[in-house]
């Protein structure tokens, strides 16, 4: 049985970010993790591609990215979601890839 107080302050938590263009893309956003590899649903090359979306859209187009990243900041890093978050690639540890991952092929710098 699910622990509704717990889910409901962490929800209560999750900023609104008016514009975001992720909102209506966890598909998308799920795709990101690369914890899901392992268990045989995607591949290296289904996982970067994700990624390099993902990424554009939060570096192209985001006009909640500040936003977003001060909530990502501010969360405990053992909280923190995984993959691409905040215009960032978060690890399985909850911290940033050193250089913001490497996307079909290319170095993803951080901002």
């Amino acid at each position: 049985m699910p622990d509704w107080d717990t889910m409901r302050a962490l929800l209560a938590g999750i900023p609104v970010l008016p514009g975001a263009p992720c909102k209506g893309r966890s598909d998308l956003f799920e795709r990101t993790i690369g914890e899901h590899r392992a268990a045989g649903r995607l591949t290296t090359t289904e996982i970067d591609t994700a990624r390099h979306e993902a990424l554009r859209l939060c570096h192209d187009r985001c006009p909640a990215l500040d936003a977003c990243r001060a909530y990502l900041q501010a969360l405990p890093i053992a909280h923190r979601p995984r993959g691409v978050v905040a215009g960032l690639v978060i690890t399985s540890n909850g911290v940033p890839m050193k250089t913001g991952g490497v996307i079909a092929g290319q170095v993803v710098k951080r901002p």
